[in-house]
C-alpha cells in the first residue's frame, strides 16, 4: 500500500504542478506579465544607459574644469600681461596727446600774445604820434610870433605870385 499511497501522492502533486503551471501560464497570457516583464527590463535598460550617459557627461565637465583650473593661474597671467601692454599704450597715447595739445596751446598764446603786442604797440604809436603833433604844435606857436607869421604869409604870397607869374 505503500506504493500505492506513494503513487496516488505522486500523481496527485504531478496533477496540481500541471494545475499550478496551467494557472499561472494563463494569468502570465491574461495579465499580459511577459510584455509588463519586458516593458520593465526595458525602462531599466534606458535607466541605465542615461546613468552612464550622465556618468560620462559628469567625467567630461571634470576634467574641463580640472584643465582649466590647471590652465588658471596661466591664463591669470596672460590678462595681467596684456592689461599692462594696454595700459603702457594708453599712457603712451596720452602723453603724445598731452605734449600736442601743450604746444597747440603754446602757439595759441604766442599768437594772442602778438596780436596783442602788436594791438598795443599800435596804441602807443598813435598816442606817441598824437602827443608829439601836440608838443610840435605848441611849441611852433609858441615860436612862432606875429612878425615871424607876417613873414611867412610874406614869403608865401610871393611864391604863389611868382609860381602864378611863370604860368602866364
Amino acid at each position: 500500500m505503500q506504493t500505492s499511497l506513494f503513487e496516488s501522492i505522486l500523481k496527485t502533486n504531478i496533477i496540481n504542478f500541471i494545475i499550478v503551471i496551467s494557472t499561472l501560464v494563463w494569468i502570465f497570457k491574461k495579465a499580459n506579465l511577459g510584455a509588463l516583464i519586458q516593458k520593465l527590463a526595458d525602462d531599466i535598460r534606458i535607466s541605465v544607459e542615461k546613468s552612464s550617459n550622465n556618468a560620462q557627461s559628469a567625467i567630461s565637465q571634470y576634467k574641463s574644469t580640472k584643465k582649466a583650473v590647471k590652465d588658471t593661474p596661466k591664463l591669470q597671467e596672460e590678462i595681467i600681461s596684456q592689461a599692462k601692454s594696454n595700459a603702457q599704450n594708453i599712457k603712451e597715447k596720452i602723453k603724445q596727446k598731452t605734449l600736442y595739445e601743450k604746444n597747440e596751446l603754446i602757439k595759441n598764446i604766442e599768437k594772442i600774445i602778438s596780436s596783442q603786442k602788436e594791438k598795443y604797440k599800435k596804441l602807443t604809436l598813435d598816442e606817441v604820434y598824437l602827443a608829439s603833433i601836440d608838443l610840435a604844435k605848441e611849441e611852433v606857436q609858441k615860436r612862432l610870433d606875429e612878425n615871424t607869421h607876417q613873414k611867412i604869409i610874406e614869403k608865401s604870397i610871393e611864391e604863389l605870385n611868382k609860381i602864378e607869374g611863370s604860368l602866364s
